[in-house]
């Protein structure tokens, strides 16, 4: 009787441990198997409401300054509004610029070289900045881009604070645009055997293009003084150049003194504004 009860005690015993270590087993194969949850993506983002005195439509921008990429279906954009409601909002357009580079409320749905389509980037990148266009009967208060699957909050903005620090609506509600939309435009060279190519190459320097400019469809300025030269702020440079006369007037008649000649090696363009020219080449 008593070597039939240490027998049942061992086989407990073994049972015992052979239901731990399958249980073990069993978790190890769960763990091992799940792949580790996503990260929330670590960039520094800016948001602006440049258009928040008026009633109904409102205009709001967000600068990526920094970090990480992000996809369409990773993130997205919860609006909040001062009569207590949420709402997500998609993204118009795209531009690669500083927020002062894009905050200018009177820019409309003009064609801008600059500027692309949310639904047509695969990636939100640093240095580029997101323009929202919304119509409420409730005044935007805030935004929180969220971080999916897991809605992870990336940023929080309280625009009644952000909108102070807005460099271009600091001190007035409206912004306008220095160059009233001055349109580039590049006469020559486009190809190889253009106007200003050389044969030769253009390693030297010697190949030069020719640009003038369109005025703006509404335009009622007899002339334009524009900030020149601003590096990587898009109001009057050429990228590319090897030399210029620097225009800081520009003419409402249009006429041939108004076309600029600038000297390159490779290819040039002309930024003038918030819009660029076609590139320059003789390939």
């Amino acid at each position: 009787m008593r070597h039939e009860t240490a027998v049942s005690e061992v086989i407990g015993a073994v049972l015992l441990i052979s239901i731990v270590m399958l249980s073990m087993a069993i978790i190890g194969v769960i763990m091992l198997s799940t792949p580790p949850p996503d990260k929330t993506p670590k960039a520094s983002l800016t948001s602006y409401c440049i258009r928040c005195n008026l009633t109904g439509d409102y205009e709001i921008i967000l600068y990526h300054g920094g970090g990480e990429s992000m996809t369409q279906d990773q993130i997205k954009f919860i609006l909040y509004l001062e009569d207590g409601s949420s709402k997500e909002i998609i993204p118009w357009w795209v531009y690669e610029g500083t927020p002062e580079d894009c905050m200018f409320s009177d820019i409309g749905d003009s064609s801008l070289s600059s500027r692309e389509y949310w639904n047509t980037v695969k990636e939100w990148k640093s240095g580029q900045t997101l323009r929202f266009r919304e119509n409420f009967s409730s005044k935007p208060i805030g935004m929180d881009i969220q971080y999916y699957p897991f809605k992870s909050p990336m940023v929080k903005v309280n625009f009644k604070e952000q909108i102070k620090d807005a460099p271009c609506v600091k001190d007035s509600n409206s912004c306008k645009d220095p160059t009233h939309e001055l349109i580039p435009v590049l006469v020559n060279p486009r190809k190889k055997g253009d106007p200003g190519c050389n044969p030769a190459g253009c390693d030297d320097g010697s190949c030069y293009a020719q640009f003038k400019y369109q005025l703006h469809a509404d335009s009622d300025t007899d002339n334009y003084h524009i900030p020149v030269q601003q590096r990587e702020k898009p109001w009057n440079y050429f990228i590319g150049n090897m030399s210029v006369v620097v225009h800081e007037d520009f003419n409402n008649t249009g006429n041939m003194s108004d076309i600029i000649t600038v000297y390159f090696f490779n290819e040039v363009q002309w930024w003038l504004g918030r819009t660029k020219s076609e590139i320059a080449r003789c390939e």
